[in-house]
């Protein structure tokens, strides 16, 4: 079976027998459908590289938009991983993730230089900036339109389940070039933003939150109300 596929040097496709997995390419378009009826992958790409210098993609996907005439509403996506329950179906436990990312040393790092990190994400340079909605490196957003009745609901969710101790939440290098730590486009007095007040200032329960500015230690305040 020809697949049109370049640069692999095996396509593995696993599903059960009694099952559907088709390969087929339309119009220069390949589409995979697989109903495995147990768990497992897919599709899955595995790669060993030996290199010592340079980067090994273990999956280079690369979309490069040419607009037929002037582009005024037209999305363009490198790649989409969207994990979704189906209509009908009900889950009671385990996870619902859209994209996941890992990093696993199952050797040895050592090099002062080494950058380890579970997910990068970078605006590159070139082109012509004229005018833009909003250049963000990360979006974080939400059409979730429904009552949460349970739990907790949070746009970023940060844990330490492992036993090393972390230095910061957050590492900004600003150097120069960045301007403010967070701005908050709302002026309107709500749960977020409080009004404009100093009558509350009594600062009789303060607590101090800890950051680093310039390597040198400091406090930033919160009054207890």
């Amino acid at each position: 079976m020809s697949t049109g596929l370049t640069n692999l040097s095996r396509l593995r496709l696993t599903g059960d027998d009694t099952e559907e997995t088709v390969l087929q390419a339309t119009d220069g378009v390949h589409k995979l459908h697989t109903r495995p009826a147990a768990g497992g992958y897919c599709l899955e790409v595995k790669s060993e590289p030996t290199i010592i210098t340079g980067t090994h993609y273990g999956i280079e996907c690369t979309v490069d938009a040419k607009p037929s005439a002037s582009d005024t509403g037209a999305g363009v996506r490198g790649g989409g991983f969207i994990g979704r329950l189906y209509t009908g179906y009900t889950k009671t436990g385990g996870s619902l993730i859209g994209g996941y990312s890992q990093i696993q040393n199952n050797g040895t790092l050592n090099g002062s230089g080494i950058q380890a990190v579970a997910q990068y994400a970078l605006i590159e340079d070139g082109g012509t900036w004229t005018a833009v909605g909003h250049v963000a490196v990360s979006w974080l957003d939400s059409h979730l339109d429904q009552t949460v009745s349970a739990g907790i609901k949070s746009f970023q969710y940060i844990t330490n389940n492992g036993d090393t101790t972390f230095d910061n939440v957050f590492y900004v290098y600003a150097g120069n070039k960045i301007t403010n730590l967070f701005t908050i486009e709302s002026t309107t007095d709500g749960d977020l933003v409080s009004a404009s007040t100093t009558s509350d200032y009594t600062f009789t329960k303060t607590r101090k939150i800890k950051i680093n500015v310039g390597g040198v230690t400091c406090y930033l305040i919160a009054d207890e109300v």
